[in-house]
């Protein structure tokens, strides 16, 4: 499973009692750029790296790879729900039924 940044930035704030506007002041970012971290609507740069080792003295270099990480994990989730093939006997419809509810599959016959 994919876990952006914007989760750990959150843990982060819980940890310290940071409210959203706080952490932006003591890192020299908006507030809605903190939002949407937080949120998980837009990536970490080096720029906002920086900022968050600054305000939080978490290394620069662990927020870019934990977004390095996120990026890699969703592109592999995106690859493994385009290409995956399941062969299920038609015998067993309430399995299929049951499984293609449960993950959104498509069936094809």
């Amino acid at each position: 499973m994919a876990t952006h940044p914007g989760d750990l930035i959150r843990d982060e704030m819980s940890e310290r009692g940071l409210t959203q506007r706080q952490l932006a002041s003591l890192a020299g970012l908006t507030p809605s750029v903190v939002s949407s971290l937080v949120n998980a609507r837009s990536s970490v740069t080096e720029d906002i790296a920086t900022a968050l080792e600054k305000a939080l003295g978490i290394p620069a270099v662990m927020w870019m790879n934990l977004q390095s990480q996120y990026d890699h994990d969703s592109a592999m989730q995106a690859d493994m729900r385009e290409n995956v093939v399941v062969t299920i006997p038609i015998s067993d419809r309430n399995l299929l039924r049951d499984l293609s509810r449960k993950f959104g599959w498509v069936c094809m016959m």
